[in-house]
Formats: C-alpha cells, sequence, structure tokens
C-alpha cells in the first residue's frame, strides 16, 4: 500500500511541475561548432532565450519551456554569429526543424505550419527587398551623376512597382490566411527605407480583419494586443482625415484646453490667423531649444497675421507652466496634464513629438506633420 501511495504522489507531482514546451532543432550548414543565438520576437520588445554552440555538423536542439498550462505561440528569430538564418512562429507541443546554409537563402522548415507560412511570406519580402536595393543602387549612382538628390523618373516609377507588388502579396497572405499568426509579420513588414508595407491610413480596415480573425484563437496573446493598439491608431488617423474634409464650421478640429493661468483657451479662437498648431513637451531640451526659433518665427511673421497654439503633452503642469514662463514664450501655450492620454493625441493622430499642423487663414487645415526645417517655408506662403 505505501509504495502504491508513494508512486502515485511521484506521479502527481510530475504533472504538476509539467510545463508546456516546444522544440526547435535542425542544421545548418557552415555553422560547425558556432555559436546559435534564440531570441523571442516579443510584440514591443525581445528576450534572449538562449544561446547554444552547434555540434561539428552544425547541428543543434532547444527546449521551450513556459510558465503556465498554456503554451504561448511566439515568433523566435535563429542567427549564427550574429548573423540572420530565420525567423520562427512557435505554437505549443511543436517540433520544428530548420534546414539552412548559413550564407545562402532561403532555408526549408518542418514540424510547424506557422513556420512554413512565414517562410512563404518571407520569399516575398526578401525578393522585393533584394529587387528595392538594387534600384537604390541605381538611384545613389545616377545621382552622383547628375549632382543632384531627385532620384530620376524612371526609377522613382520602378521602386514604386516594387512596393505596389509587395504590398498586392501581403493583402494576398492575409486573404489566403486569416486564422494564422503569421499575418501579425505581413502587418508589420517593411522595405529596406524603412517604409511599412501597411502605412496608409485606410490599412486600418485590414489590421481590424486580422484582429477579429486571431482575437478569437488567440484571445491572450501579446500580438494580437499589439495589432488592436495598432488599428485604433489608424482608425484615429482615418477620422482625423475625414474631419478635415468634411469639417465646415472651422475646417479643423477644435482644441479647448487651459494655459498657464487655468483658462480654457480654444484653438477657434485664432481662426483668421496663419495658426502653428505645434505638439511637444517641456522634458525634451532639444524642444525647448526649438522654442528659441519658434520666437524668431512668430517675431518675424505675427504682424502679417502668425499665431501659435502650443501644446504640452506633459503630466507634470508645474514643470511645464515654469519652461513656459522661464522662456517668456509670447504665444498660447496650453496643457491638460493628461500626457500621451491627452483626448488632443487621438484627435490629431499624434504618433510622436514634436508634431506640427498647419492652418490658412482661411481655417483649413493645410499642413500636418511638419518638420522642424518645413515649418518657416510653409509659413512664409501663408502669409504673403
Amino acid at each position: 500500500m505505501k509504495k502504491i501511495v508513494i508512486i502515485s504522489l511521484c506521479l502527481s507531482a510530475a504533472i504538476g511541475c509539467s510545463r508546456p514546451t516546444a522544440t526547435i532543432s535542425g542544421c545548418i550548414a557552415g555553422s560547425e561548432n558556432a555559436k546559435i543565438t534564440l531570441i523571442h520576437q516579443g510584440a514591443t520588445a525581445q528576450r534572449l532565450l538562449d544561446t547554444l554552440r552547434a555540434d561539428a555538423g552544425g547541428c543543434f536542439r532547444y527546449v521551450i519551456k513556459q510558465a503556465g498550462k498554456t503554451f504561448d505561440p511566439m515568433f523566435v528569430s535563429l542567427s549564427v554569429d550574429e548573423q540572420s538564418i530565420a525567423t520562427l512562429l512557435v505554437e505549443e507541443g511543436e517540433q520544428v526543424r530548420i534546414t539552412a546554409d548559413k550564407d545562402r537563402y532561403p532555408y526549408t522548415v518542418e514540424g510547424s505550419e506557422g513556420s512554413s507560412l512565414l517562410l512563404l511570406l518571407n520569399n516575398d519580402l526578401y525578393e522585393s527587398s533584394q529587387r528595392f536595393d538594387s534600384l537604390m543602387t541605381l538611384v545613389t549612382a545616377a545621382q552622383q551623376r547628375q549632382g543632384n538628390a531627385d532620384v530620376p523618373v524612371d526609377l522613382n516609377r520602378a521602386l514604386g512597382d516594387v512596393y505596389v507588388k509587395q504590398y498586392r502579396a501581403a493583402v494576398r497572405f492575409l486573404v489566403q490566411h486569416p486564422t494564422s499568426l503569421a499575418c501579425v509579420a505581413a502587418l508589420n513588414e517593411h522595405l529596406p527605407n524603412g517604409l511599412p508595407v501597411f502605412s496608409r491610413p485606410d490599412d486600418a480596415i485590414r489590421f481590424k480583419l486580422v484582429y477579429d480573425s486571431l482575437s478569437v484563437r488567440y484571445p491572450h496573446s501579446e500580438y494580437i494586443s499589439a495589432i488592436r493598439d495598432k488599428y485604433e491608431e489608424r482608425f484615429n488617423e482615418m477620422q482625423l482625415l475625414s474631419k478635415m474634409e468634411t469639417a465646415t464650421e472651422t475646417g479643423f478640429i477644435d482644441i479647448k484646453l487651459p494655459n498657464t493661468k487655468a483658462e480654457p483657451v480654444a484653438l477657434s479662437s485664432l481662426k483668421g490667423q496663419v495658426i502653428l498648431v505645434y505638439f511637444w513637451t517641456s522634458t525634451d531640451k532639444a524642444q525647448l531649444m526649438y522654442n528659441n526659433e519658434l520666437k524668431e518665427l512668430y517675431e518675424k511673421y505675427a504682424p502679417k497675421g502668425f499665431a501659435i497654439y502650443q501644446v504640452a503633452l506633459d503630466t507634470d503642469k508645474t514643470l511645464w507652466a515654469k519652461a513656459v514662463t522661464e522662456q517668456e514664450l509670447p504665444w498660447t501655450n496650453v496643457c491638460d496634464g493628461y500626457g500621451t492620454a491627452s483626448t488632443v493625441v487621438r484627435s490629431y493622430a499624434i504618433k510622436s513629438l514634436p508634431m506640427a499642423c498647419l492652418i490658412n487663414k482661411a481655417g483649413d487645415i493645410v499642413a500636418v506633420g511638419l518638420s522642424n526645417d518645413e515649418i518657416e517655408k510653409n509659413i512664409e506662403k501663408l502669409c504673403r
């Protein structure tokens, strides 16, 4: 009887201590005794899983273990001596096996449907990236010959064709594989110049469709939460564009926030002037320094009907008010103290700071997202 009890306890302990796993293994030609690095590519951050030493045949094996009762699917990048080889999509219980050559693309993968789909997706992107790089080499050579920064028309058209081809391939992938997490990778594709394949505001619809399809199957996935945030951001951009097109009373989305004296001041109160709506934070030294340039612009163009409505996305209103006072900023300065949680962030689809928006004397938004260098050129035209 004692033996039965002991065996039962051991089995219970084993079951209780078991954790969901998946295995990655493979052989990579040219990687004999090389360092294999496996990194978890999270939705917002990377995490090192492990570094291994390949055997004399360039082969390795690694078991991924996760805490909890279920295994959260993950994207895992594999590199050999810091050289990227592949990205895999690993799910619970999978025995993923990769065969590759360190110096050649592509690789082959077995035992993982998600990783196989990811390979198909990456093949299209690889081809487009190679073509894009080749064209950019021609662009650089042409610019050097001509001594200017303009991209030749034929090459510019060819670059556009590469983008369109990749966009269509990615859309086709989303349609054909709506229930695969590989769609997350498709939505996050970039061409070599950093241009997102899905970069248009109306791509919000595609992000929403992927979210709706995958959130049921993967309700707790960090990747799905990130997709939700992105489609909400793009929907905000779409709404901003829609409001710009349909606004009749002011031509822009009005803002009404407190100034340094806690008095609410509306953006619409400046209507009839050329208005620079400038979103910033007083916690950034570079942005504080740029206020000196804004002062020069203000002094130069204020007599011609120029105004500034500066919105600080700060949480410490005391420090913000102190900065405004110390710099003696003469234009309208407002802040609601909610930082990036302020309603204006969504209203104006603000992705990063600083962000500038120009409104003409008729009350129409004529430019959004201007760089500091572009601001004066546009103000000068509007104040003529």
